[in-house]
């Protein structure tokens, strides 16, 4: 069990809760030390439906080992006893949608914001190299 794998997973019934219950695909979002030292994990759920306005804490996921194009919701990010997790599917492997799902992460968490660096050609843009 590993950062960003895909699985299947037995979300439960929560009360008050808008988090879809039942068998569903989950990223997992934890680090990999803590997987390791815990029962639980941190997952966000995905879901086909594309319909509906996409948020910020949004990102569509196109991946091989989906059977349809999902949207992964990270402003429902939850912690599940590992036990939830029935199957493995894959991995997000593009590092642009990794870096998506963490960006819609931070979002939804309200965490500063990672300053990217643009590379083109030989110059770099979106970086003060004087601070």
């Amino acid at each position: 069990m590993r950062n960003f794998e895909i699985w299947t997973a037995d979300l439960p019934a929560l009360k008050n809760s808008q988090l879809k219950r039942g068998r569903r695909p989950v990223v997992i979002v934890s680090n990999d030390q803590s997987i390791e030292d815990s029962g639980f994990v941190s997952i966000v759920p995905l879901t086909k439906n594309l319909e509906g306005c996409q948020l910020p804490t949004h990102v569509l996921l196109c991946s091989r080992y989906l059977d349809h194009p999902s949207r992964v919701l990270c402003e429902q990010v939850t912690t599940l006893d590992k036990a939830c997790l029935v199957r493995r599917i894959g991995y997000v492997e593009d590092p642009f949608d990794r870096f998506a799902i963490n960006r819609a992460l931070s979002t939804q968490l309200h965490l500063a914001q990672t300053q990217m660096i643009y590379v083109q050609e030989d110059n770099t843009y979106g970086y003060d190299w004087n601070v």
